[in-house]
Formats: C-alpha cells, structure tokens, sequence
C-alpha cells in the first residue's frame, strides 16, 4: 500500500528560531519522549543555531582540523551527538529542520531519500537543479553539497534532520572534513543564486513539499507561525 492510499496525517509546525544547539537538543527529547508515551504530535520543527560543529556517532578527531580546545577559542560549540555521520556546521542563516515524527513507513532508507527529495524539490523552486548519491547522505548542485542530512530513530520516532545552506557563511566548514570527505566543496542557495534567499519564503516552500512527498497537511496559517517565530505550534487538536 502506498502512502497516497493512507488518510494524511496532521502535522504541527514550529519555528523555535536562533537558539543554542544543546537547548534543541534536549527539546528534541522531551518531544521524542511524548510521542514514544502515546501523547505527542507529528511535528516538523524549524530552528536556527549559532555557529555549531556536530560530530556524529563515527566522527573521530580526524574530522576536525584543530584540536578541539581551539573552536572555543574562536566561541564555536562542538558537540557530539546521537545521529548517523561524521561532522558537519551550523550556522545562522542555514535552513535546519528536525521532523520529530513517527514513519508511516518502516524503511529508513526509504524516508531518507523522500525526506531529501523535499530539498531537491525546494532548490527546483529556485531554479536550482539539485541531486543525490547513492549512498551519501546530502543534496549536491553541479558537484558542491548544499544540504546535510542526520537522522536518528527511537522505535521509529525520528529525531535530527537536514541542515540546507541558504545564506550562512560556511566559514565553519574549512574548520572541519565535512561528512568525511576531505575534498568536499560546499555551497549555499545564496551562493548559487548570487542573492541573498527570503527564509520564510524558503520555510514555507518547504513545508508544502514535505506535505505533499508524507502525506500530511497543517491547520491554520503556517505563515503566522514561521512569521513569529520561537515555540508556536500549530493547533494539535
């Protein structure tokens, strides 16, 4: 049975704007923790975080260019995390969305690449054609990666996501080896567009991709939401 042949789901959406990359974290959790006990809400969540390196479960010191006491110095947060990968960077101005929902279907692969067809979908909207490799986690434009992708499961509760470069520096990237690829080149939607990129515009492209590739939909004005910014959820009920 195909998810076309399924009722679609309610999503809530939340934007919880700039904030420190462990605080999200352990929000993700709690989130997590809800759905796992029968209480919680399919959610897609926006965020912002400042300048961040996250080292996944197989990321040693070899992927980073430093040792690790000189990122404080430049106030740089490392953190070791529970996703699948290597290292990767925030930054402000990076679209970064966590979908905190149980898989309609039980396949992580298959979630991978429809989750990542949402970003090559968005990048269409702008004109830009993005692809895949087999077997690496991303979205790549003409050979740059321009978008990150970690997931982590809980029972099949997904947690982490995609971190797409729009108008980010992506001067924390020649700090690191990016996903374990020394001679990977990265770019931002910006960057290829040659202009600045309106995130809301992007947020909300993204949101009726994601709909539309999982079968979901939103109640009430998602625009207010994304708008406003912080921890506004849509109505859950």
């Amino acid at each position: 049975m195909s998810l076309n042949d399924q009722e679609t789901t309610l999503l809530a959406i939340e934007d919880w704007g700039l904030i420190d990359y462990q605080f999200a974290f352990d929000r993700q959790a709690k989130l997590v923790q809800s759905h796992l006990e029968g209480q919680g809400t399919d959610t897609l969540v926006f965020v912002e975080h400042p300048t961040t390196i996250t080292l996944g479960r197989r990321a040693t010191q070899t992927d980073l260019h430093f040792p690790e006491e000189t990122y404080s110095e430049y106030g740089i947060s490392l953190q070791k995390i529970n996703r699948g990968g290597l290292a990767t960077a925030h930054e402000p101005g990076q679209l970064v969305v966590y979908p905190l929902i149980e898989l309609k279907k039980k396949d992580l692969r298959w979630f991978a690449d429809h989750f990542l067809k949402v970003i090559v979908d968005l990048l269409g909207d702008y004109d830009i054609d993005g692809y895949l490799k087999d077997g690496e986690p991303g979205v790549w434009v003409e050979g740059r990666k321009i978008c990150s992708f970690g997931i982590a499961l809980k029972k099949w509760v997904s947690s982490h996501g995609i971190a797409m470069n729009l108008n980010n520096s992506l001067d924390t990237f020649n700090m690191i080896v990016p996903c374990g690829r020394p001679d990977e080149v990265v770019t931002s939607l910006s960057r290829e567009l040659r202009r600045p990129v309106n995130m809301v515009e992007a947020k909300l492209r993204f949101v009726e991709h994601f709909c539309t590739t999982f079968d979901y939909h939103t109640r009430g004005k998602v625009s207010n939401i994304i708008l406003n910014g912080g921890c506004h959820a849509m109505p859950r009920s």
